[in-house]
């Protein structure tokens, strides 16, 4: 019994001198296509990658409600914008992404299967950047899906393979203050 409550000892110090240093992860809803099974906690910030680029992950933001925010247009041009500390453009954003972030939504309508890529470039010489805590792109899918970029870079890049429907994209920073950025959107279609 010692050896075993040892060994356990072992594989959890292991498992947490690898974790992310967040205090909860989210977990795989059951259902892929429902909503209704969406995941509380935060999602990881460092670390490897826990999906490869293009595909989405198994994480979903809880009564995602697609068709909301400012409309982008695929292939179209860069459009200049920011986020404002302390904008929650999503509900229960704080609780369910991370303590500390803000965002802007925007949407995107896609007309048939294809590639959508957002390019998001932080303007670094604003008050108060701070590239290890600049914040990320994320694509969301009308099931509430993510596909989400890495994050503290100035430049970050997300694509996902896309189905027609309205699709969110959703800019996430981590820092107290109000961030302008450059995005654009690219569909390539099938």
């Amino acid at each position: 019994m010692r050896r075993l409550s040892g060994w356990l000892s072992v594989v959890a110090f292991g498992a947490a001198c690898n974790s992310n240093g967040l205090p909860a992860s989210p977990t795989a809803p059951s259902s892929l296509s429902a909503t209704a099974s969406a995941v509380s906690g935060s999602m990881p910030r460092s670390g490897p990658r826990l999906y490869s680029e293009g595909n989405w992950s198994p994480w979903f933001f809880p009564a995602w409600q697609p068709g909301i925010g400012e409309p982008l247009v695929a292939n179209g041009t860069i459009v200049d914008a920011g986020v404002d500390v302390n904008d929650l453009c999503v509900p229960n954003l704080r609780r369910v992404w991370a303590a500390r972030s803000s965002c802007r939504r925007f949407n995107v309508s896609v007309p048939s299967d294809g590639w959508l890529g957002a390019f998001l470039m932080w303007d670094a010489s604003a008050p108060g950047f701070n590239e290890s805590l600049a914040g990320e792109v994320v694509l969301v899918a009308p099931d509430g899906r993510m596909a989400s970029s890495n994050w503290q870079h100035v430049e970050e890049h997300i694509s996902a393979f896309v189905q027609p429907g309205n699709y969110g994209v959703v800019v996430f920073i981590y820092v107290p203050v109000s961030l302008p950025f450059q995005i654009k959107l690219e569909l390539r279609l099938q």
